[in-house]
């Protein structure tokens, strides 16, 4: 099956699920800005940049990682990441990325969003992201996404509902254990990780259950749609172009009756000028 999601650090989590890790045995299939990889024998070269940034996507291309259970293939496509502080203009180019790596798939299992959940405007993320995927992820797929909230409990996420994902699974998790550093745990902050991690399982293990109920989606309907925006931006252009002319005749039309008063407003000036001038001469006789 497969699925496109982002944050990487969900990809480590995922790993260390399917690798059975642990607190003190990490498999990191991506690098962190505190960890470095330790699965690269069997997993893909990563395309991580800005590592110590966490205010930055760090994938910069979409990459498969592929976890086998029982025979049956879970392909985890890890993409860009939208909304962060590459602006605008970058994150047109990683939704690009994102829907030429799920085109160049048969089917998509699901989409999954993969969000912080202590953001305060979560929910106006999650609307510019679906914004942004809207006119190019048909209804049916919908049906199919799934939503991730990290770095939070469900009692401390603050996260109203979003009316195209009313009805998606939720998840809750910490992915603290990636975000710090081991060297410096004490006894009681390896503990509370520990807990955390615990509970972090469970939830990966939930998930992936939820994956396997899925029905497979064809990712035709996606190429049919992008077909459809393609033609209706055809017409919408030729339209601006039988618009443009029109205004174009308008303007000349304007210019043309403006000369054509000029023209009128001097001949009934000339012929006012001329009849007072043969008055003139009839007196003067």
């Amino acid at each position: 099956m497969n699925i496109v999601l982002g944050k990487s650090t969900f990809i480590n989590y995922l790993t260390n699920l399917f690798h059975n890790g642990s607190l003190t045995n990490l498999k990191v299939a991506i690098p962190t800005r505190y960890l470095k990889a330790n699965m690269s024998s069997i997993m893909p070269q990563h395309h991580e940049n800005s590592i110590d940034d966490a205010t930055r996507s760090k994938t910069s291309k979409c990459t498969k990682y592929t976890y086998i259970v029982e025979q049956v293939h879970f392909n985890f496509f890890d993409t860009p990441g939208i909304n962060d502080t590459g602006g605008y203009l970058s994150d047109n180019e990683n939704v690009d990325r994102i829907f030429e790596c799920i085109q160049a798939l048969q089917h998509l299992t699901a989409l999954v969003l993969v969000l912080n959940g202590t953001q305060a405007r979560l929910t106006v993320n999650i609307r510019n992201v679906l914004e942004r995927f809207r006119d190019r992820i048909p209804d049916v797929l919908y049906k199919n996404v799934i939503v991730i909230l990290t770095n939070c409990a469900p009692h401390t996420v603050n996260f109203g509902t979003v009316k195209l994902l009313s009805h998606a699974p939720v998840f809750h998790m910490q992915n603290s254990a990636f975000s710090s550093d081991a060297q410096i745990w004490s006894a009681q902050t390896r503990e509370i990780l520990q807990r955390d991690w615990n509970v972090s399982m469970q939830t990966m293990n939930e998930f992936v259950r939820t994956l396997v109920t899925l029905t497979p989606v064809s990712t035709e309907s996606l190429s049919e749609m992008n077909d459809d925006r393609n033609a209706i931006r055809s017409v919408l252009h030729e339209s601006r172009l039988i618009i443009m002319e029109l205004q174009h005749i308008e303007d000349e039309l304007a210019a043309l009756e403006q000369a054509s008063n000029i023209y009128s407003a001097n001949i009934e000036k000339y012929a006012s000028v001329s009849g007072q001038s043969t008055k003139s001469m009839q007196v003067s006789q």
